[in-house]
């Protein structure tokens, strides 16, 4: 509203004072003016939540004539000549912003709110798929058929009042922010929605700069969700990276500048960027892109219309979708590696497991020169890995990993560096409250490290497949089974690794075996066997008794069903829905031999405990 004291300026509100400077909402950026008095005050509950369905009824069927002002011509009859005026009735949709207002509905805010959230609605459902440009002056002096005007009018009002209504949504969420309010919550919700929606739209600078601010609103743990699910939203779904660069670079601003805790879901919003351009490839498309625009400049007016044409055909130009992910990936990246230099020890317990995810899913789209600085990095991390969460150990060994099977593939580097401490964290998927939330990390951290690349030290392979089935031992079977089916995928591709299935009898060697060094190549797993596989045949879960079978005679997976990336969600399923696969059990024909009941040898007597029947008479 503007001040009516002479001493002091109006203030600006934020959305009108940066729209100020769009030009294609140049025009349609006037104040937030009020509407001419109303009675709505008078009105009861029942009356308002009746004249709220009605409009938003009366604005959806017809958005034309719901935009619009209406005029009315009253006629005035006196003693002398009469009188003739014209009164501009407000438009349907300021009828509902008036609504939507508290001071101007009488200080209702359960009105309010519902004023709030049927506007969401119609915008939802007017706005168009394109950014709308407001016609120059000059192009509203030429000849306009009717039909043109109309248009250009319709798109004025819906900018003017789509304005209107997030310059209201900023001012209540500002009004309540310090306790928010079920009016307040609903007015940041629906800026979330129409991010969402709108993304494409006028405005969406201001949408992205109040949303991202709330991502990590510490008071109401709703609305930093929210935000963040905006956010991610926004990022998969922008097909031509413009709206997730921008996005990204305020994300990343917002990072680097707050002072306190910062939830680590801010962070986990870049895992969904779907960027795929590798840095040298936008390098080219920056060069052929700097090109065009030389090549524009020489006619301006050709280039002005295949701009447009682009626009309105909504076609994704390749080039500026590299420059868009070179840019975004940069600004990631340079997060990501904030993270991992922080001095700031409680920064690092929070943010760090997200910062080494994201670059475990990007590191293969940076050049060599971030690469080298990367293992760097990672090394002084996995020098202190026990004393570091499971989930970020694991992260920091499969970035490493990643990174040198992509970018630094032609690096002569002995990667015994991140597979020695991984040996150590096997040991911590026993419990069950590391064994959920890690073991397919823990899975894909084995995969890189003995299936898509090749090892050379056997006893570093027999090292890792003795703990797998210690591990199996213990741990529960949604990750006991995709474990031993990993050890099977190892035993065949390393049959050096076979003597650990033979008999400790047979087996000559010295020393004895020590699963609990730091180094596996200390451990001499050849001085015993896979004795774990014999237990493992009784174990409760009959997924596990198949699994030890099919190992010790080196059955062959069954691919792609018996793969341990596929066994690992189907074995959570069963878990979660209490799932028990149903055994068949045959019934013998009465006249089929009976054979023998099969019997269980053991390699060593079992010992009893002696009984007083058993011990020797006295003399």
């Amino acid at each position: 509203m503007k001040d009516r004291r002479q001493n002091k300026r109006p203030k600006k509100n934020r959305i009108q004072k940066e729209a100020s400077h769009d030009p294609s909402a140049a025009e349609g950026s006037q104040a937030d003016e009020p509407p001419p008095p109303s009675k709505l005050a008078s009105l009861s509950s029942e009356q308002k939540c009746a004249m709220i369905a009605e409009l938003s009824e009366t604005i959806l069927e017809d958005p034309t004539k719901g935009f619009k002002k209406e005029r009315e011509t009253a006629t005035d009859v006196g003693k002398g000549d009469d009188t003739t005026t014209t009164v501009r009735v407000p438009s349907k949709v300021e009828n509902l912003l008036d609504l939507a207002r508290p001071h101007k509905n009488g200080g209702d805010d359960y009105i309010a709110t519902l004023g709030v959230m049927s506007l969401l609605a119609i915008f939802k459902d007017v706005l168009p798929s394109y950014r709308i440009r407001l016609p120059t002056d000059a192009e509203r002096a030429g000849n306009l058929s009717k039909e043109t005007k109309q248009l250009w009018d319709y798109e004025r009002a819906v900018l003017t009042y789509y304005q209107h209504y997030l310059q209201l949504l900023e001012k209540q969420w500002e009004r309540g922010q310090d306790e928010p309010s079920r009016l307040a919550l609903t007015c940041m919700l629906s800026l979330c929605e129409l991010l969402k929606t709108a993304y494409h739209f006028n405005f969406r600078s201001n949408l992205l700069t109040i949303v991202v601010r709330q991502m990590n609103n510490r008071s109401c743990e709703k609305v930093s969700d929210e935000c963040c699910q905006a956010v991610a939203y926004v990022f998969q779904k922008d097909a031509q990276g413009e709206v997730s660069m921008e996005a990204a670079r305020l994300v990343a601003k917002l990072i680097k500048e707050y002072k306190g805790v910062l939830r680590p879901n801010v962070v986990r919003t870049f895992s969904r960027l779907p960027l795929r351009v590798h840095v040298d490839e936008a390098q080219a498309a920056k060069l052929a892109s700097q090109a065009n625009k030389k090549k524009r400049k020489r006619d301006k007016e050709l280039a002005e219309i295949e701009d447009e044409l682009k626009e309105g055909s909504g076609s994704v130009d390749k080039i500026v979708l590299a420059r868009c992910q070179s840019e975004t990936l940069q600004s990631v990246i340079l997060t990501y590696f904030r993270i991992l230099k922080s001095p700031d020890s409680k920064t690092k317990k929070d943010l760090l497991p997200v910062a080494l995810e994201g670059l475990a899913k990007f590191v293969h789209l940076i050049n060599m020169d971030t690469v080298v600085d990367l293992l760097d990095v990672l090394k002084q991390l996995l020098a202190d890995i026990d004393n570091m969460p499971l989930e970020a150990s694991l992260n920091c060994a499969l970035t490493a990993f990643q990174a040198l099977q992509g970018p630094g593939r032609e690096m002569q580097i002995d990667q015994k560096e991140y597979i020695t401490p991984l040996y150590r964290q096997l040991a911590r998927l026993g419990t069950e409250e590391n064994s959920r939330p890690n073991t397919e990390r823990m899975i894909k951290c084995l995969t890189s490290a003995f299936i898509k690349r090749r090892e050379y030290s056997t006893v570093r392979i027999a090292a890792f497949i003795k703990q797998i089935f210690t591990v199996a031992l213990h741990a529960p079977p949604y990750t006991g089974v995709p474990l031993m089916a990993l050890a099977r995928q190892i035993l065949q591709r390393y049959p050096s690794a076979h003597q650990l299935l033979d008999s400790e009898s047979d087996v000559i060697t010295s020393g004895q075996y020590t699963p609990d060094v730091a180094d596996p190549e200390h451990s001499n797993p050849f001085s015993t066997s896979a004795w774990e596989l014999a237990t493992l045949k009784f174990h409760a879960n009959p997924a596990i008794q198949n699994q030890a079978d099919a190992a010790s005679t080196l059955q062959l997976l069954q691919m792609p069903g018996e793969s341990p990336q596929r066994l690992w969600p189907d074995m959570i399923r069963d878990t979660d829905e209490v799932y028990i696969k149903f055994q068949q059990t045959q019934k013998r024909h009465p006249l089929s031999a009976k054979g023998d009941r099969q019997q269980y040898r053991f390699v060593k007597p079992r010992k009893t405990e002696i009984t007083l029947l058993d011990m020797p008479e006295e003399d």
